[in-house]
């Protein structure tokens, strides 16, 4: 014989839906946290571009 899965009953499945929506949450928020980081790498990285860029400029200009 087959075992069928059993339903929980109403307690259990609030309990493991609030789990569930909880969890659904943080990784929502674990998501908004990684992407403010990569955010803020981004800029980090173009705003080292531009000083490079800007110093390479400011020594071609005092070579002419």
């Amino acid at each position: 014989m087959t075992q069928q899965p059993r339903i929980p009953d109403s307690a259990t499945s609030k309990r493991l839906l609030d789990n569930l929506r909880r969890s659904r949450l943080e990784l929502a928020e674990s998501n908004l946290e990684l992407a403010e980081i990569s955010a803020l790498l981004e800029n980090d990285l173009r705003q080292q571009q531009l000083k490079r860029v800007r110093g390479s400029l400011q020594n071609n200009t005092e070579r002419v």
